[in-house]
């Protein structure tokens, strides 16, 4: 039986928003600094707003809801879910206050966007956004998805090592890299700052190379490596980045794409030596096999049509577009017309594919993710296996993922869960598109992009969508980042105080 709630509960709960209050608040400063360089004084009070907001209310909650208890899963997980809800209203403000959107609503839209590492903006002119702002739309990217805000505090904080855990946790980023998740989270903080450094060095090199002077080079070169590397995929203008034309900057942005959507354990085992863990882990082989047959298919499909003749717009348009849906960055080389009124329904279907699968767990990509299609394939081939030899046989599976692992039912249905409740919230989604007057095709991307965090565009998602279907797609985008499960466990703990209400 599930015991009823406790004040307790919701202390714990609170008191462990308030760092995340804190943190967020201390992050909305940043954007100044950039705001101090290009002059851009009359936006510094909305990030000042922003911020003491965030830190006043994460007070509210330190002072009112004080407590020396230490968290439960329950816990973890009901504070992860409300914690990215809550980081993303206080950026929101930043947003509206600056007039960089049109209203409310699209300021919290553009912020849950980035916070989640998805990328649809609803944003009327990206070009012409200070630069401030625009530096905050990436930077969300980079806290949110790239590093993870609980993770940052984590890495800051240092809390106790119960916590710690049941945190990481409730954010889906359960690694096992390290004993100590405190040391986990800032091994993780020290991989995104070295992937941004080299990102932001190569698009430098590559802007130079373009013709653009250095102040810019190195400016869009870091936005483009903060979402580049948290797979999130905003860009500083409205283009996307067919704004450079050019082969060098897409050349790094794959190589940020792919990176950013390897497991961090993965990361850790090359750092450490263990580079063969590459060609032995499952979930890379599936990833890069699922990456060649979908780009490979998109790719044969295009050429067939006559749409990209020579092999370097195929490179450029087809593979580029299957890479970045599959690591679910969002990038865009092809414009949304083009794609939803050019490219063949195939093509289409296939980048819907590699959104939904996503890629691997434990990194900054969205999606089911590989680990949990691998181990989906694995039960089905152990299921075979089964009905092919007597009842007496036992036959067992296990999979390579850093380490040998023997594959185990809760795993499955772990697994399975997942996906099933994923492919529900993408049907549902799909068919409220659909009923918004969008087509089928349009409606299955879109809907695939929102909920795998991606960010590419079939042209659904601008400032004049409606009102109704924003707020679907900031749920999705919510529910994308948390793998879905948190949502059902904060369900459930609001139902129950409902239910049984709040004991003392």
């Amino acid at each position: 039986m599930i015991p009823p709630l406790e004040k307790e509960d919701l202390k714990i709960i609170g008191h462990s928003l308030s760092n995340i209050c804190y943190l967020s608040g201390a992050l909305l400063l940043l954007p100044i600094i950039v705001a101090v360089v290009y002059e851009e004084f009359d936006v510094i009070p909305s990030f000042l707003i922003g911020s003491a907001a965030s830190i006043f209310f994460g007070s509210l909650l330190s002072f009112f809801l004080y407590t020396k208890r230490e968290m439960e899963v329950k816990h973890a997980v009901v504070m992860a879910a409300i914690a990215w809800l809550v980081a993303p209203f206080f950026a929101s403000v930043s947003f509206w206050l600056a007039n960089a959107l049109s209203s409310y609503l699209d300021a919290l839209f553009e912020s849950v966007s980035g916070f989640t590492g998805t990328g649809l903006t609803v944003a009327v002119n990206i070009d012409h956004l200070p630069r401030s702002v625009n530096f905050l739309r990436h930077f969300l990217q980079f806290v949110g998805d790239g590093i993870g805000i609980i993770v940052i505090s984590l890495s800051i904080l240092g809390k106790t090592e119960i916590s710690s855990v049941l945190a990481f946790k409730g954010e889906a980023k359960d690694t096992g890299i390290r004993p100590s998740i405190v040391r986990t989270s800032r091994i993780i903080v020290g991989i995104g700052l070295t992937f941004l450094i080299i990102g932001t060095s190569l698009f430098t090199i590559a802007g130079l190379k373009e013709g653009l002077d250095f102040g810019t080079a190195f400016f869009e070169g870091l936005n483009l490596s903060m979402t580049g590397y948290a797979t999130g995929g905003f860009t500083p203008h409205s283009q996307n980045l067919l704004y450079y034309h050019s082969f060098w900057f897409e050349v790094v942005a794959i190589i940020l794409m792919v990176v950013g959507a390897l497991n961090f354990n993965l990361h850790y085992a090359v750092l450490g030596g263990k580079r063969g863990e590459i060609l032995k882990n499952m979930e890379v082989k599936i990833l890069l096999l699922w990456l060649l047959v979908v780009g490979s298919l998109v790719s044969a499909n295009l050429l067939f049509v006559g749409l990209y003749p020579s092999s370097e717009a195929l490179f450029r348009k087809g593979v580029f577009q299957a890479i970045s849906a599959q690591t679910t960055t969002g990038f865009q080389t092809v414009y949304p017309y083009h794609l939803m009124f050019m490219w063949p329904v195939l093509s289409v279907l296939l980048l819907v594919a590699a959104m939904v699968s996503g890629g691997c767990a434990n990194s900054t990509s969205g999606g089911i993710k590989m680990l949990r299609v691998g181990m989906l394939l694995k039960s089905l081939v152990r299921e075979i296996r089964q009905a092919l030899v007597p009842k007496s046989a036992v036959v067992t599976g296990s999979f390579h993922h850093v380490e040998d692992t023997p594959l185990t039912d809760k795993m499955v249905r772990g697994a399975a869960t997942i996906a099933l409740s994923y492919l529900i919230l993408f049907s549902i989604g799909t068919l409220i598109t659909v009923g918004h007057g969008y087509g089928l095709e349009d409606s299955m991307f879109e809907t695939a992009s929102a909920l795998g965090n991606v960010g590419l565009s079939s042209g659904i998602t601008s400032p004049l969508m409606p009102a109704t279907l924003k707020a679907v797609y900031i749920f999705l985008m919510w529910a994308g980042r948390l793998e879905i499960m948190a949502i059902f466990v904060l369900a459930g703990f609001i139902i129950l105080g409902l239910r049984k209400g709040i004991k003392e």
